[in-house]
């Protein structure tokens, strides 16, 4: 009984700070109320993590069977991982830009970028899955992981993007792929 009391009152209090936070969604001209959905999620998943029910956490856990998926959320980190190295490194390096100033064409540039693309993905093909097949929610995490890796690199390409309109997307993706960690925090 102590225990179900405790997730109800935790449940409640996530339950007013969503509702503050939808409404201060719904004032804002910059934030969409739908923009603020996935807050729902990464609630859901701390709240799971918090009251600790087996069957949810089971629930959770459920979703790594689903194979596919999971080895699509995966490759598609990889990918927006790869897209971020490649970017970083045909954009705004030293070498990027003395190369381009010296060969001089599209033909070279694109083989730099093949070639930073082909690095960056060997080498991410290794680091993605040992940073998330630890996780103990594969699919869910990986999830939020992906919502704030792929957001970040969204508006890396966008000159005047400003954290005060997606901030949601970021706080979201990180609930969602960290919450199952918040029990540690407290």
């Amino acid at each position: 009984m102590m225990l179900y009391n405790c997730g109800l009152a935790i449940g409640t209090r996530m339950s007013d700070l969503y509702d503050a936070i939808m409404s201060w969604a719904a004032d804002s001209e910059y934030i969409d109320p739908e923009h603020v959905w996935p807050l729902g999620i990464g609630s859901i998943v701390v709240l799971v993590a918090l009251v600790d029910v087996r069957a949810l956490d089971q629930l959770l856990a459920s979703l790594d069977g689903f194979t596919q998926l999971r080895q699509l959320l995966v490759m598609a980190l990889k990918g927006v991982a790869a897209g971020m190295i490649t970017h970083f490194a045909y954009s705004t390096s030293d070498i990027s830009f003395r190369s381009r100033q010296t060969l001089q064409s599209k033909e070279r540039a694109l083989l730099i970028i093949l070639g930073v693309g082909v690095g960056a993905g060997l080498l991410i093909d290794v680091v993605i899955p040992q940073l998330v097949e630890p996780f103990p929610f594969v699919v869910v995490q990986t999830t939020g992981l992906l919502l704030v890796v792929g957001m970040w690199y969204l508006h890396l390409l966008i000159e005047n993007w400003k954290l005060s309109n997606e901030w949601p997307h970021v706080l979201s993706g990180l609930l969602i792929a960290f919450g199952p960690y918040a029990p540690y925090l407290l």
